[in-house]
């Protein structure tokens, strides 16, 4: 279970910027995959996909930056994992807000490059004295609660409804978390190294489209 200060940098309400990320359901949403006649199931299934396709890896890297492992180095491992130069950019605008919030609470992590968020996460929860299993399972809360927090603007579903299906995930999160972690114990090659090309591709078209919500 997490740390109470690390609930806190959990929270929705942190100031880290994700608020402004949908973590790809808005084009997901576009393109027909959540189904409006199905939306509890599709949702889930949009949710569940992101978690298995790159949570772990997010998890590891997040797990891997708490344990002092070489931020530069660990920053180069992410971009090798994230083909999407749109996802990129996003994921170093998080890491940048997160970096910017989290500076107000642990002066230790002021400044720094614009490295990607879950290297960032790392940092942060090194910064705040938690472990790098509890790391990971803030990087792979973020993951599960930015589609999830997104769909309430994005879809016709109620928030109780939206938080029922991380709900419904707990399990797989936690597992997924677990993965990151236990490979941030082993040698950085054998970090974990799936993706998720489809994401990847609609993120390069929603970049392009000149009226959005959210800015991944």
């Amino acid at each position: 279970m997490l740390a109470p200060h690390a609930l806190l940098l959990a929270d929705g309400r942190f100031p880290g910027g994700g608020h402004a990320h949908s973590g790809g359901l808005e084009a997901a949403v576009a393109d027909g995959s959540i189904d409006p006649a199905r939306l509890f199931p599709t949702l889930q299934a949009f949710v569940a996909g992101r978690l298995a396709a790159t949570g772990a890896i997010d998890a590891w890297l997040a797990a891997s930056s708490c344990s002092g492992g070489d931020e530069a180095e660990l920053d180069a491992e992410a971009d090798a994992r994230c083909p999407s130069p749109a996802l990129r950019v996003a994921s170093r605008r998080l890491g940048r807000g997160l970096r910017r919030a989290a500076a107000r609470s642990f002066p230790v992590v002021a400044g720094g490059p614009g490295q990607h968020h879950p290297v960032v996460v790392g940092v942060v929860a090194r910064a705040a004295g938690l472990g790098p299993d509890d790391a990971a399972q803030l990087a792979v809360h973020h993951v599960l609660a930015g589609a999830v927090s997104a769909a309430v603007r994005l879809l016709p579903i109620d928030a109780a409804d939206a938080m029922a299906v991380a709900i419904g995930l707990t399990a797989l999160a936690a597992e997924v978390a677990a993965e990151g972690g236990a490979a941030a114990r082993g040698p950085l090659c054998d970090g974990p190294a799936w993706s998720a090309p489809l994401v990847e591709l609609r993120a390069e078209a929603h970049a392009r489209w000149e009226v959005r919500l959210f800015a991944s």
